[in-house]
């Protein structure tokens, strides 16, 4: 090592060694020969081979510069950046490129990147970048910010100043050391609480055999809100030094956010920590927190896990949010066969499906008809959502529907369906329905959207029918209900979809004025074998008639049950055996 390289290293130690750093790159030749200088000047550096390494790694730890290379075999380096954000939203990144146009740098200054340094690069302009973006980090810091910000630009000015007071200069730097020192240590105490930190707790994590309780405060959301945020504080305070009261010897409490914390339990002895957590939820029930003025009683959600692992946290906080799940006052002892965990594994697994298909534009309209019961020669289709897997196999929206509520897909799957069915159905005089969801009326989209394939397709509104399931128009809500109306009063066709599965629809209806009701196939796939499904169906459409509204029948499968929807009057059928969905118009 050079002794130009070797001063440059001197001179960014200060800086970066009370920084920790996560370096990525699929180039393990390259990520070793870096790591081993970039260890000599940060306080932690973890090598990942690729994005899974990558992702895994911040899950656990705390970084503050992520250094990655633009080429990723795993994962887009867009999505890759996102995911790490997610996990810590003040993550500054270096990315290495190569062969990047100027349009691609745009788009990765747009996510927040702080720098790119363009491959390959010598150790020399990679200390620079460091530099340049580790300054830039500890200046951005809260606590003692602006003393840093001084410093640190008096520093740089005197290294600028060749062979200019020597002396200063030490001086500052020893008062940058001091003060990034005293940022580090502040880390590991809750600014609120001045309980131990996240940070504190991952030190201590997975060295002996431990128990991890991820204590959550039901409904905080709404303490804050009646409250407001500085009597929320005060309850905050409060809760955590009377949780810090049940503690025994070989325990210890963490405040992790506002409304988490933890306790974990060293060498625990038998269900100690399932005991624990029963006698705070108890207690806190008996006694409410006094603050303010105010009195309020406190429930918790509370996730635990057991073992020697650094996983422990992520474990007892799915636990955690199992436990709220449930309706919250509640302890869950984290299980990796559970439902609900099952269930997280299944969401993560169609998010990826999800994501893939679009990328890779697989995702597909399919079309099943619904007939005219008195006279079958009518008809119009039902446009429904496909998508195909890695293998190509082809899934149902019922698969992964859930799935993209969750990641915020689903408005963009409905304007790709949009987009297809208008396509689609401009070249014939066929009626169609499309499924729209509350996130649809919620974005207040719709409208202007309709509008405009309307007009550059040249359909007509009336050929247009919204199929609209009850959750949306339940509970009530002014909003949607202003957008449903002006939909049908612009000539568009309002299906009520799965009607029957809840009560309160009856009353709604007429506030919505809607045209069509779809009765829910679970009732009418069993009308040949269930009584009193048949007297509730029947009920359905002597209202439906009364208030004018047509009715619509899914989930036909067999002849007995066709039957038995022309025999109760119900206006259109749809089913298996009337058409299956397919990708083209029969």
């Amino acid at each position: 090592m050079g002794d130009s390289l070797v001063a440059r290293i001197d001179e960014l130690i200060p800086y970066t060694n009370s920084l920790s750093l996560l370096y990525v790159e699929e180039d393990h030749k390259l990520l070793h020969s870096v790591s081993d200088v970039l260890k000599k000047i940060f306080s932690r550096v973890d090598d990942a081979h690729d994005a899974n390494d990558a992702i895994g790694f911040s899950k656990f730890n705390t970084y503050d510069l992520v250094i990655l290379d633009s080429v990723s075999t795993i994962m887009d380096l867009h999505e890759l950046i996102k995911v790490l954000k997610s996990e810590q939203k003040n993550l500054k990144f270096i990315v290495t490129v190569k062969n990047f146009s100027a349009e691609q740098l745009v788009l990765l200054y747009k996510l927040g990147i702080s720098t790119t340094i363009k491959k390959p690069f010598n150790a020399s302009s990679l200390l620079d970048e460091i530099l340049s973006v580790s300054s830039t980090l500890i200046a951005d810091r809260n606590y003692l910010q602006p003393e840093v910000e001084k410093l640190s630009k008096d520093l740089v000015y005197e290294r600028k100043q060749v062979g200019r007071f020597l002396s200063n200069e030490k001086k500052y730097s020893e008062q940058v050391s001091f003060f990034q020192n005293s940022i580090h240590k502040n880390q590991y105490f809750h600014e609120l609480t001045r309980l131990p930190s996240r940070y504190a707790l991952q030190e201590k994590i997975g060295k002996v055999k431990q128990s991890l309780l991820y204590i959550n405060i039901d409904h905080f959301d709404f303490i804050n809100s009646i409250y407001g945020m500085g009597s929320a504080n005060e309850l905050l305070k409060k809760t955590g030094k009377r949780l810090n009261s049940f503690l025994a010897n070989n325990a210890e409490l963490f405040h992790i956010t506002a409304d988490e914390f933890v306790i974990l339990i060293n060498n625990p002895t038998d269900n100690q920590d399932y005991l624990l957590s029963k006698q705070i939820q108890a207690l806190f029930k008996e006694a409410a927190i006094e603050f303010d003025g105010n009195a309020q009683y406190v429930a918790f959600s509370i996730g635990i896990d057991r073992g020697k692992s650094k996983i422990l946290f992520v474990n007892a906080k799915s636990a955690s949010k199992e436990a709220r799940s449930f309706g919250g006052d509640q302890t869950v002892i984290y299980s990796a066969t559970s439902a609900y965990v099952q269930e997280q594994r299944e969401n993560l697994y169609w998010i990826k499906v999800l994501k893939l298909a679009f990328d890779e534009n697989k995702i597909f309209t399919y079309y099943q008809p619904i007939i005219d019961n008195n006279n079958p020669k009518i008809k119009h289709y039902e446009v429904l959502c496909r998508l195909k897997d890695e293998h190509n196999k082809l899934i149902d929206a019922n698969k992964f529907i859930k799935s993209a509520k969750l990641i915020g897909l689903i408005t963009q799957i409905t304007r790709t369906v949009i987009d297809r069915a208008f396509k689609e159905f401009t070249h014939n005089n066929y009626n169609f329905s499309i499924n729209i969801s509350r996130y649809d009326l919620h974005e207040e989209y719709l409208i202007d959207f309709l509008e405009y394939k309307c007009k550059t397709y040249n359909i007509a509104k009336n050929r247009v029918y919204l199929e609209i399931i009850e959750d949306i128009i339940v509970p009530k809500c002014e909003a949607i209900d202003r957008q449903i109306i002006e939909l049908r009063e612009l000539g568009y066709n309002l299906i009520i979809d799965d009607f029957g599965s809840d009560k309160f629809t009856f009353s709604r209806m007429f506030d919505l004025q809607v045209d069509y009701i779809k009765i829910d196939g679970s009732f009418i796939k069993e009308l040949n074998k269930n009584t009193s499904y048949k007297t509730m169906v029947q009920s359905i459409v002597d209202f439906a008639k009364r208030s004018g509204i047509k009715t619509i029948a899914e989930h036909i499968e067999s002849g007995e049950v066709l039957k038995i929807v022309n025999e109760l009057g119900i206006d259109y059928s749809q089913g298996y055996l009337l058409g299956k969905p397919s990708l083209t118009l029969e």
